[in-house]
């Protein structure tokens, strides 16, 4: 009875959810794909996001986003889209990486009296299972964690991307000796440098990764915030890890090609390390 199949129809979705929200019930609205909040997107940012805002009432619902690549299903299906809507204020993003994450995460975004955007690979419903359990500190994950350690460089990713960077790590240190911090960001916003910006005035080098393409991406805006602050603690250019800007392709080598995977990271990075 708490489940509702309705039509596809997003902005109606959105715009139903937000009547619930604000009459006192916490809606959760289930996109089929993440691509398709587009036709919501009036509903999304100027409606539920700033309904607090313009009228002081709370609007606490949770927009599930299934998003990302990899899977082969085209530019209508795969794109990573947080740099549309992150751009706007009034919602909240998380973007998780484990299935514990993703199951604190929900707790967290079902809770919080704000509009959640909470993003799921769809890449890994299939590449991760585990058993998760009640975390009493499930809302550590509006925080970054600090996935691997190391001195040489600091790494800042989130979502799918994380698998690959780690594994890219990995071989780094084993076969060039430089180990390397790398942090997985969870929360999108709000967002918490402090810990990543403590990471930079050690290693003095930074890697941000990320799934969505690089023309006006969030890596963008994560490199801008940071060497705003620290620029002069960089010992090197920032390097930026993203998609192509284009269309997200069908076909498989295509799609291969178009996002970034553990081979491409490396390579970009001992580049990166090469040219110094």
């Amino acid at each position: 009875s708490r489940v509702i199949n309705t039509p596809i129809c997003e902005s109606a979705m959105v715009g139903y959810a937000t009547g619930q929200a604000i009459n006192g019930l916490r809606p959760i609205v289930e996109f089929q794909f993440a691509d398709f909040a587009t036709d919501a997107t009036t509903q999304i940012t100027l409606n539920a996001g700033t309904y607090h805002f313009r009228s002081g009432a709370k609007a606490p619902m949770v927009f599930r986003l299934p998003c990302g690549g990899g899977l082969t299903f085209g530019s209508f299906h795969s794109q990573d889209l947080e740099a549309l809507y992150l751009h706007i204020p009034g919602t909240k993003f998380l973007y998780p990486s484990t299935p514990q994450d993703a199951y604190d995460a929900m707790l967290a975004a079902y809770e919080d009296d704000n509009p959640v955007i909470f993003f799921e690979h769809k890449n890994l419903y299939n590449l991760l299972k585990a058993p998760v359990k009640f975390n009493p500190n499930y809302h550590d994950v509006w925080q970054p964690s600090l996935r691997r350690q190391g001195d040489y460089a600091t790494v800042v990713t989130y979502g799918e991307m994380t698998l690959w960077a780690n594994k890219a790590l990995e071989y780094l240190e084993s076969e060039y000796e430089h180990s390397c911090d790398l942090f997985d960001l969870r929360a999108l916003a709000p967002l918490n440098l402090d810990s990543i910006q403590e990471s930079i005035s050690k290693t003095g080098r930074l890697v941000v990764i990320t799934e969505s393409r690089s023309n006006v991406g969030f890596g963008a805006e994560l490199v801008a915030q940071i060497t705003e602050k620290q620029f002069f603690d960089l010992e090197a250019p920032p390097l930026r890890i993203a998609s192509q800007n284009m269309p997200v392709p069908f076909a498989a080598e295509l799609e291969a090609d178009y996002r970034p995977d553990t081979d491409s990271i490396l390579a970009a990075m001992i580049n990166w390390i090469e040219s110094e």
